[in-house]
């Protein structure tokens, strides 16, 4: 017993003498070693490299959720995100399909919010898997599926507003030796970026043809220089065990000097070439000298625009960037930039396996334009009811008497999402309040009464402005309205008010 005791400790000693030991031998340089640490003498992550670099070479991971092995090399993301392996796997469900349909019609009303901001292009670019791309170096068993979520999404939002940059990328990989996207790494390279932002170039300049754009040899590969292996090797901390090639494209050496500055404090942080930029968490200006095109452009991206935005800022003089998930998450600051910035196009760049974010789903809130002498009224509403209002000395005059205001209206005719793009609710606050928080609710054929599936809430700019009906969550499926009713929730701001006869045009 006594030795088995005397056994133990002395192999528990041995333990902890050689871990140190181990950590100093192996350590990259000498000023890297600190003794006093220890949480570098007792650092235990060259187990876990010793163990994926043992199982590697059998296609094993030791970290199958975030890395899968592939062949010749390759390595593939797994599905701790987003489930990036199951869903390229499996056909698109009838669930996919209505995903794509509620971000179809959500995209269709940033568009028409964005047209009344003055922006003249928005587009959203999907920067492909890589098991798009090259499924051919992935396990046989994790290969996508002919018409999976993806396909689902593209076939619903169709082409007007999104770029797929599988078939041009696909099509480039037929004829280029060199890999368009890294082994070890989850994105595209330089060369595979070139690729997909020429395509983009093609479709942005069939809406904006008054832009220029970089010429074909920008985008000719230069060299291919080697690189430690990318974010795959290193969950499998084999990033110096297996390294990566990293192909050059002309626009590395352009000409272009790049300012990046902190958009909200207007502090510099860089000044001098046009290296890539990792997606900012804040917005981050990058001004250009030299650029081919004086324009602004607001560039919600992730990571996959690092490689773009070299690119980007060669092509245009501003670029606004922001990770597209601190702009369009509930509370993000989409519309207060668009608002404050004012930006010529307004682009979208987004990794295939978040393209499907139930965010992206989520409607702007409603575009107002001034009414003009151009606004033609086909259906005009007459009111009908009231509640908890006095009516005023003049016509149309109304003051609050409760905490339930509404007035109903009705249509003489039926008003359809066809007969109509704009409604004209002309309200004016006695106390001159800019906007007046309220809840219109609409009255379809057949609907017995007014309810919260059909209505939406909103802050109404007081005075002669149109709503655009295309930014009003599910007009997409109005049929054909009978009554509206318009409910005035603010008491305190706005008690004494002029309400006109509700008008569609």
């Amino acid at each position: 017993m006594k030795r088995s005791i005397f056994i133990f400790l002395l192999s528990a000693l041995s333990v902890l003498l050689a871990v140190p030991a181990i950590n100093i031998v192996i350590a990259p340089s000498r000023d890297t070693i600190n003794l006093k640490e220890k949480s570098f003498l007792y650092n235990m992550d060259f187990v876990s490299r010793w163990t994926a670099a043992l199982l590697y070479p059998i296609g094993i991971s030791t970290y199958p959720k975030q890395v899968i092995i592939g062949k010749d090399g390759w390595l593939y993301l797994g599905d701790l995100y987003q489930q990036t392996l199951s869903d390229d796997r499996r056909p698109a469900s009838a669930s996919d399909i209505e995903v794509g349909k509620q971000i179809g019609t959500a995209t269709e009303a940033w568009s028409a919010y964005l047209i009344g901001e003055g922006v003249k292009v928005f587009q959203i670019m999907i920067g492909p898997n890589k098991g798009s791309i090259y499924p051919e170096h992935m396990p046989s068993w994790a290969k996508p599926a002919l018409f999976n979520p993806t396909d689902a999404l593209l076939a619903e939002t169709g082409e007007e507003h999104y770029i797929d940059l599988r078939p041009p990328l696909l099509a480039a990989k037929e004829t280029h030796r060199e890999a368009l996207y890294y082994k070890t790494d989850t994105h595209w390279n330089d060369f595979g970026a070139g690729v997909a932002f020429r395509a983009f170039a093609q479709k942005i300049g069939k809406s904006a043809p008054e832009l220029k754009w970089p010429s074909d040899k920008v985008y000719e590969l230069t060299r291919v220089t080697p690189r430690s292996g990318g974010d795959l090797a290193n969950f499998l901390r084999l990033t110096a065990s297996l390294p990566d090639d990293a192909p050059m494209i002309y626009a590395s050496s352009l000409s272009v000097k790049t300012t990046q500055t902190d958009f909200a404090t207007k502090q510099v942080l860089f000044q001098g070439g046009n290296p890539g930029i990792g997606a900012p968490a804040k917005p981050l200006l990058v001004t250009s000298v030299g650029a081919l095109n004086d324009k602004k452009v607001l560039w919600l991206r992730d990571s996959f625009g690092t490689s773009l935005s070299p690119l980007m800022a060669a092509t245009f003089k501003e670029v606004l960037q922001l990770h597209w998930e601190q702009a369009i998450k509930p509370g993000g600051s989409f519309t207060q930039l668009v608002d404050e910035w004012k930006p010529d196009y307004v682009f979208v760049t987004v990794v295939e396996r978040d393209a499907r974010t139930p965010w992206f789903a989520a409607y702007p809130p409603p575009g107002f334009v001034p009414k003009g002498r151009d606004f033609k009224a086909v259906r005009t509403a007459t009111p009908v009811g009231a509640n908890d209002l006095v009516q005023g000395p003049s016509e149309n005059e109304y003051q609050i008497k409760g905490n339930d205001a509404f007035v109903d209206f009705a249509l003489s005719n039926t008003v359809t999402q066809s007969d109509a793009q704009y409604l004209n609710i002309d309200l004016t606050c006695s106390g001159n309040a800019s906007s007046v928080p309220l809840q219109l609710f609409w009255l379809e054929d057949g609907q017995p009464y007014y309810d919260e599936e059909h209505s939406a809430r909103f802050s109404l700019r007081t005075g002669k402005y149109l709503i655009n009906l295309r930014t009003i969550p599910k007009w997409s499926s109005v049929s054909a309205i009978k009554r509206l009713r318009v409910d005035i929730d603010a008491v305190n701001s706005c008690t004494h008010f002029q309400l006109n006869n509700p008008s569609f045009g």
